[in-house]
C-alpha cells in the first residue's frame, strides 16, 4: 500500500462538471499547481502496481479501480502524478496516466486528506 497526503489544492483543481482529480508530487511546477492537487509521500515510499479491482481511498471513502491507463503506475511511482477519473470508462481516448474509479462521484478532499493506494 502507498499512502499520500494532500499538501495543496490548486485554485482550479476541482470542477463539479468535470469529475476528475489531477494529482502531482511536490515537485510540480507553479503552472501545474493551479490545476492540480499536490500530494506528498514518505521518503521510503512503497512502489505500487495498481490494477482493475484494487482500491483507492480518500480518508474513509473507498473507490474501486475500473481501468488503469498504460502510464499511470509509472507516473505515480516516479513523480506522484496520476489523473483520477470518476466517470464511465470511455471506449477510446482514455487518459494514459489515468485511473477510472467507481462510484462515479468526486470525493471530498482537503489539505491533510490521506490517499491510500491499495493493491
Amino acid at each position: 500500500m502507498l499512502i499520500g497526503t494532500i499538501t495543496a489544492i490548486g485554485e482550479n483543481a476541482i470542477s463539479k462538471k468535470d469529475p476528475m482529480i489531477i494529482l502531482f508530487g511536490e515537485q510540480a511546477t507553479e503552472e501545474i499547481r493551479t490545476v492540480a492537487i499536490i500530494q506528498s509521500f514518505e521518503k521510503d515510499k512503497e512502489t505500487v502496481k495498481l490494477q482493475s479491482g484494487d482500491t483507492i481511498s480518500f480518508d474513509e471513502k473507498t473507490y474501486t479501480i475500473e481501468t488503469v491507463g498504460s502510464l499511470a503506475n509509472e507516473n505515480l511511482n516516479t513523480i506522484g502524478h496520476i489523473t483520477l477519473s470518476f466517470s464511465e470508462v470511455p471506449k477510446d481516448d482514455r487518459i494514459e496516466s489515468g485511473i477510472y474509479l467507481s462510484p462515479h462521484e468526486l470525493p471530498e478532499v482537503s489539505v491533510g486528506t490521506k490517499i491510500s493506494y491499495n493493491n
